[in-house]
């Protein structure tokens, strides 16, 4: 079965690539894997003679299902739907590799890296501080996080980004009078870093799912922040240290940064900031393994983050806003609204 054994040579390269890459610790290492790629004896094209092979077979076997063979009906559709799964996981894999080969780039170029763990524990643990991912009524979980520190002229800051996906599900009425249940997915994003100045405290743009209740509505003396934000606290006095003037014109400032940008300050001292900016976390696309010289030279130069860094640059903005807060603040009054 000679003809057959470029396509297993590849399959079994492309995994070793795979698991490399996740074990990469630097642009170098990265670099080794594309070169195993560009020396592969071959080409990296499939075949795809296994899955050709077992697609005549199930036409054989077709034949004799038609003329009213009732076993021959399932072996043709095991057959069929075998030849479509090697073939369509063969090219997901290739198409794969080279996404994770520039995200690994991307982490290694710039002082990112995997906070460990699995993405599960890691929605408990976020779901248990903060209020702001209680949302998606049919599933929802973290799609991807990379960790890292930002280094500011006065602060150091430890951070953790998140790409979450959520399903809300709901049922529809057809014109025919019958019901379906249609789910609708979205995606939102979230930095969450260590801010030990401010506790208690949340400002929102864009609600969750279900409306928040557990604290007091509380309202500032400043009308363009009032209609923007739902301004939440654990008390009078914590809403009153946060809203000084020049910090509710900076987030009126990141309102307009940021879509649907909500900021929640957990009791543990850790700042949720999430919004529905995707090009937060971008990064430039290398190209595929069909130009490997030209992924190569991308790879090797690095892909930069030019979105990240100023986000975080905005949160160590507000953090010398609030760390020493000596400013007289806002009257802040008790709306009594939950």
């Amino acid at each position: 079965m000679q003809f057959l054994k470029h396509d297993a040579e590849l399959v079994r390269l492309l995994a070793s690539c795979d698991s490399e890459v996740a074990r990469a610790r630097s642009n170098e290492d990265l670099l080794k894997v594309i070169d195993k790629l560009r020396t592969f004896k071959g080409g990296l094209k499939f075949d795809h003679a296994q899955p050709l092979v077992l697609l005549m077979l199930a036409i054989a076997a077709a034949v004799p299902a038609m003329a009213g063979v009732i076993p021959m009906v399932f072996v043709a559709a095991c057959l069929g739907f075998a030849s479509l799964y090697i073939w369509m996981s063969r090219k997901a894999a290739f198409d794969e590799l080279p996404k994770k080969i520039a995200r690994k780039c991307s982490f290694l170029s710039n002082g990112l890296w995997d906070p460990g763990g699995s993405a599960d524990e890691r929605f408990r643990q976020l779901s248990g501080e903060f209020d702001d991912y209680d949302r998606g009524n049919d599933s929802r979980r973290i799609e991807a996080s990379a960790k890292g520190v930002y280094q500011g002229a006065r602060h150091e800051l430890s951070f953790v980004f998140h790409h979450l996906r959520y399903v809300n599900s709901h049922i529809k009425k057809k014109t025919d009078g019958e019901s379906e249940r249609v789910y609708e997915s979205f995606d939102r994003f979230s930095l969450v870093v260590e801010f030990p100045w401010v506790r208690g405290v949340a400002v929102r743009s864009n609600l969750p799912d279900k409306k928040i209740t557990k604290r007091k509505v509380f309202e500032t003396t400043f009308d363009d922040f009032n209609r923007t934000f739902m301004f939440c606290g654990e008390s009078e006095l914590a809403c009153a240290r946060f809203a000084t003037p020049t910090t509710l014109v900076f987030l009126l400032g990141l309102c307009r940064r940021l879509k649907n940008v909500n900021l929640e300050f957990s009791s543990q001292g850790r700042l949720c900031l999430s919004f529905d900016d995707a090009e937060v976390m971008a990064y430039q696309d290398p190209g595929t393994l069909e130009d490997l010289p030209g992924f190569y030279a991308k790879i090797k130069q690095g892909l930069k983050l030019p979105n990240l860094f100023p986000v975080l640059a905005l949160v160590h903005e507000l953090a010398e806003l609030q760390d020493n807060n000596f400013e007289l603040p806002l009257t802040v009054t008790d709306d009594m609204e939950q």
